[in-house]
């Protein structure tokens, strides 16, 4: 008679538990299978190693790794964007010290579907996975709409304008937001809007942030943000040193997804 592999049998059942899940947190693996966390930390490593299970950084939650998800019907198209950013981010945090986040568009906003915030000395609002910046305020959504194709960029202004919204008010602006569309495709960048979303640090900081477009051959993929506190860096400081960096990272995953 041939014997089980009990230790096999433990790593498909927390695959499968993931796949239910996901995302899910080692506290709730632990809860839903009854297997230690030490054992449970074990098992997680070899399936990380194997490539079938991700660690997103932004909220340390346990995924599939869209290698082995991407043929199921309820894969998540930000999954591959998320695994395939989280190594470039990580280095980019590294380099430059600030926080990076990754957006995807998400019907009338922005998506953050990764962050190294949790990873960061600079205190931000760290459970930020899943947030939805608006697109005419934030530097992901005015990145995103500056460089995306006009007609996408028209149906997204016009579906704004139809929203009857403090940002369906501003598209209505039509002088206003085609000189920030200007502005931003002339410096490469989009600028959060400084006033917008209030006080963004525990030490009472705003936040300043620029965006950069992740480009594919169809357009816009997502756009990848660098965050700091206002008034840290000069406007020679981004554009001779931070920019260049944040678009050396962004054509680095555009090279990954068209792969």
């Amino acid at each position: 008679m041939v014997k089980s592999i009990d230790s096999l049998a433990r790593g498909l059942h927390v695959v499968e538990v993931i796949r239910q899940h996901s995302p899910v947190s080692l506290a709730e693996l632990h809860h839903q299978t009854g297997i230690s966390k030490a054992t449970l930390l074990r098992v997680l490593k070899t399936l990380q190693e194997a490539g079938w299970v991700y660690r997103a950084l932004g909220d340390s939650c346990y995924r599939l790794s869209f290698t082995l998800n991407r043929n199921l019907a309820d894969n998540d198209p930000g999954e591959q964007l998320a695994e395939l950013a989280a190594p470039i981010i990580q280095e980019l945090q590294s380099e430059l010290r600030w926080p990076v986040d990754i957006a995807m568009r998400d019907g009338l906003a922005m998506k953050i579907v990764e962050s190294t915030r949790l990873h960061s000395v600079f205190i931000l609002n760290r459970q930020v996975m899943g947030y939805r910046p608006p697109f005419l305020m934030s530097g992901n959504g005015r990145a995103y709409l500056a460089f995306c194709p006009e007609e996408e960029r028209r149906s997204i202004i016009n579906a704004l304008k139809a929203s009857k919204t403090k940002e369906g008010r501003l598209a209505c602006d039509t002088v206003w937001l085609q000189q920030l569309l200007e502005q931003t495709r002339r410096q490469g960048y989009g600028e959060r809007e400084s006033s917008y979303f209030g006080v963004g640090t525990t030490e009472g900081e705003q936040i300043a942030a620029i965006a950069v477009p992740v480009m594919d051959k169809q357009g816009v993929r997502a756009t990848l943000a660098l965050s700091w506190p206002q008034g840290t860096l000069s406007k020679d400081q981004i554009d001779q040193h931070y920019y260049p960096l944040l678009r050396g990272a962004a054509e680095r995953l555009s090279k990954l997804l068209d792969k």
